[in-house]
């Protein structure tokens, strides 16, 4: 209704001058800020004219303008507001003292100072601010926001007190970020959540809290304070999509689902968050599904080999090694150097039984990215049924080394295994 009111007397001005009853019914509908903007158009800068500008300047706590208004309507009619004259002049002056103290580095007596103002002014929300702003120089944020927000409570016109206490967040959040680049996440989260409680709306605290539970994996919880943080930032795609990784990690596909549905709504050529709707529908065993959208994505970007890799996978599940092999020569095109799907690659030729292409696509991989244990492995593979038993020894004793293949590479070492598996080269 604010804004409806200063557009419609803006429009108005184009065509007439305002009068201060104009002006003076924003003031009076709470509109500070659109009777401020309104004041240089009026015409007729009478007495009444001086005084409404000095009350509207001192809504927003511009002492300044406020002073100079009033002196104007003082000069105009001395015995009307002469009284209030001097009761302006004299906070003006006790300000001003305050800040010589405050600027002469001796902050603890600044602070005194200040709050003996406080008993003088009461409800002030300068004063509160003064107060606020040596605590700050002080480094006592606690009690600078809490008469930041004071202050801000009395004056809800002047956005330099919400500035000062979302500054103090951002001194916390600067130091969560130090703590958080180094992995203490203990440290961090301390930092974010006195940052959140100085600026309970702050997103980037609240991001950066979701961040830290989901490193430690506590789903549940970044779950909750990044959907905190995207009802007051609801277009924020990648805020989206953590959030749908958080309930892919809790297997809450439907969630999940709806999520990177949203993420997609506000970029629509958000390939990361398409290609994860694919995983999920995979998962879900919608297999119909996750091709049509791991197609829609190479629509999207030809580029993406990750799409490719998947498609492969799904048809190296059915069998379908041939259409495995074409899909994974896409990818190659699109991404020559990318080890994983050359020593997928090597994995079909495996299962084809031509060795020598296996062997071929694992040593490429691991040109790519040196001891890749799923190209060792193939590797492993493809040697031992060539009959290079040096080569196939030395490729499993490597791939050992990760976790997610000792067992079967240790398997295929022993030597009865081994013997059984190279039979064919004795013949």
């Amino acid at each position: 209704m604010k804004i409806f009111l200063s557009i419609l007397f803006f429009l108005n001005s184009l065509i007439f001058s305002l009068s201060i009853e104009d002006i003076e019914s924003l003031y009076l509908a709470d509109d500070i800020i659109g009777a401020q903007s309104m004041l240089e158009l009026v015409e007729d800068k009478n007495e009444q004219y001086h005084y409404l500008s000095y009350q509207i300047y001192l809504k927003l706590d511009d002492l300044n303008n406020a002073n100079k208004s009033l002196q104007a309507a003082v000069k105009q009619n001395p015995d009307k507001y002469s009284d209030e004259g001097i009761q302006l002049g004299e906070l003006i002056n006790d300000l001003k003292n305050v800040s010589k103290t405050l600027s002469s580095g001796f902050i603890l007596e600044a602070i005194e100072e200040t709050e003996a103002l406080l008993e003088k002014y009461k409800n002030n929300s300068i004063v509160h601010y003064r107060l606020g702003f040596a605590h700050k120089e002080n480094k006592d944020y606690e009690n600078a926001v809490l008469n930041f927000n004071k202050a801000r409570e009395l004056n809800p016109y002047n956005l330099l007190y919400k500035d000062e206490i979302e500054n103090i967040a951002k001194i916390e959040i600067l130091k969560g970020k130090e703590a958080y680049d180094v992995k203490d996440y203990q440290t961090a989260l301390e930092y974010f959540n006195k940052a959140l409680s100085y600026d309970p709306e702050n997103t980037s605290a609240m991001f950066r809290i979701g961040n830290i539970y989901y490193a430690i994996k506590d789903y549940g919880k970044a779950a909750e304070i990044l959907e905190r943080g995207i009802e007051l930032q609801p277009k924020n795609y990648k805020v989206l999509y953590m959030i749908a990784k958080c309930y892919i990690a809790i297997d809450d596909s439907d969630k999940a689902l709806s999520f990177l549905d949203r993420a997609v709504l506000v970029k629509s050529d958000y390939t990361k968050a398409i290609f994860e709707k694919a995983k999920v529908y995979k998962t879900k065993g919608d297999l119909e599904k996750t091709k049509s959208i791991l197609n829609d994505i190479i629509t999207l970007d030809e580029g993406y080999y990750r799409a490719y890799e998947l498609l492969m996978d799904l048809e190296v599940g059915s069998s379908n090694l041939d259409q495995a092999i074409l899909y994974a020569n896409k990818a190659l095109n699109a991404s020559p150097d990318a080890f994983s799907i050359l020593a997928r690659l090597a994995s079909v030729y495996n299962e084809k039984l031509d060795y020598n292409k296996a062997r071929d696509n694992a040593k490429l991989s691991l040109k790519n990215k040196r001891n890749y244990a799923p190209a060792l492995f193939e590797l492993g593979v493809a040697e031992m049924n060539l009959c290079n038993k040096l080569a196939a020894k030395d490729a499993f004793s490597k791939c050992k080394r990760d976790r997610n293949y000792r067992k079967t590479a240790n398997n295929y070492l022993k030597p009865e295994n081994f013997d059984y598996y190279t039979k064919h080269c004795s013949e």
